[in-house]
């Protein structure tokens, strides 16, 4: 099936899942895609802080990242800078035959992930957390999403 054709992915709702002996971590049946062969993409997140993984489906890696990088310079020392940073903090996520996907060493680590993770959506996104930061951080409040959805039309 051509890009155009697969529709979007969507995340809702927030799951505990434990992590294996392997570092595999199971993803919500409902939120597999369709298709077999799509790779998810996740990056440490946010830059320089590492709280948790961001793990975007393949149409918004391209949108939001790939795209934006693509008009930079190649002599522009700030988007090499950014490159290098995402080509170092980011990974391609293939899902087993079970839903699972191994969390990579360089991703793992920073993101404090070691027994269980909080998975939490965020619409056409989803994040990976330790538990304990999760838990710890309350990383978003009721409140601010309310004047922000008011700010913005919603």
């Amino acid at each position: 099936m051509p890009d155009s054709e697969i529709k979007p992915l969507e995340f809702y709702g927030r799951f505990r899942h434990g992590i294996d002996g392997s570092r595999r971590l199971m993803i919500p049946a409902k939120w597999r895609p369709p298709e077999k062969s799509v790779v998810l993409k996740a990056i440490l997140w946010p830059m320089n802080v590492n709280d948790y993984i961001l793990v975007l489906p393949p149409e918004q890696w391209r949108q939001r990242v790939l795209e934006k990088l693509k008009d930079n310079r190649l002599s522009d020392e700030r988007a090499a800078n950014l490159e290098r940073v995402i080509g170092e903090t980011s990974e391609p996520l293939e899902l087993d035959k079970v839903g699972r996907f191994c969390l990579p060493d360089h991703l793992a680590g920073p993101a404090g992930l070691e027994r269980d993770a909080v998975l939490v959506g965020r619409v056409d996104k989803f994040e990976i957390w330790s538990t304990r930061r999760f838990d710890a951080s309350h990383s978003y409040n009721a409140s601010l999403a309310a004047d922000y959805a008011k700010e913005i039309g919603i």
